[in-house]
């Protein structure tokens, strides 16, 4: 399929490619990647073409769709399942999925704290996924400039209201590093893993912006 016909996003993330290839799962095939919050499915199109099967959730119905589209037209054999659902109520209602591979890109700072250590639980319990698996997470730390732009909820947690991204009403959770890495230690079991700060500048709507992220990969569960 030519880049000019995929819907949406364009590429996977960089630091998801990275991941893939130096964790070698390009070698592997017939695994099974869950990604909760997929987008168009465009960090899934990676595995997929490496022949691997893969299931993705989105809030967003129009990005299902794209996802949907854009892998109609891959014309590949392996299974692809794409959800529009919350991920909070996939992780709650579905069972035994034992994917072999959890990514968590940059979608679990939109929801509160609380609903994350409660989705974190259910992907074990539910047993969502299997044992001594690769993970992958992205998130926003909490000197990314949108932090404190809006209306507080709840530490380091706002309603966004700063005029620039276009994500304003949306509610948005930023973390410190070793936050997030507690709490996956503790619901998860993380280990033998490695962090990566991600700090650069963006043009958002004509307007220069410090974004900052981490992430995390490692072994879970």
């Amino acid at each position: 399929m030519s880049i000019q016909n995929i819907q949406g996003l364009k590429f996977p993330d960089e630091y998801f490619i990275k991941f893939f290839f130096k964790y070698k799962l390009h070698t592997q095939k017939n695994l099974t990647y869950l990604e909760l919050g997929c987008s168009n499915g465009c960090n899934l199109n990676l595995p997929y073409q490496y022949n691997n099967n893969v299931i993705g959730v989105d809030f967003n119905s129009e990005l299902i769709k794209f996802a949907k589209e854009n892998f109609i037209n891959l014309k590949q054999q392996e299974e692809y399942q794409f959800y529009n659902d919350d991920m909070r109520k996939f992780c709650n209602n579905n069972k035994d999925i034992n994917a072999d591979v959890l990514v968590l890109p940059n979608s679990i700072y939109y929801i509160p704290k609380n609903d994350f250590i409660k989705l974190l639980k259910d992907i074990k319990v539910n047993n969502l996924i299997k044992k001594e698996i690769p993970f992958f997470i992205r998130f926003r730390e909490i000197d990314d400039f949108r932090n404190h732009k809006g209306t507080k909820i709840e530490e380091n947690s706002y309603i966004l209201e700063n005029g620039i991204t276009g994500e304003d009403g949306a509610f948005c959770k930023f973390y410190t590093k070793q936050e997030i890495i507690d709490l996956l230690e503790k619901e998860l079991n993380l280990r033998d893993f490695q962090t990566m700060s991600i700090k650069y500048e963006n043009i958002q709507n004509g307007v220069k912006v410090n974004n900052s992220d981490v992430v995390i990969w490692g072994t879970i569960n």
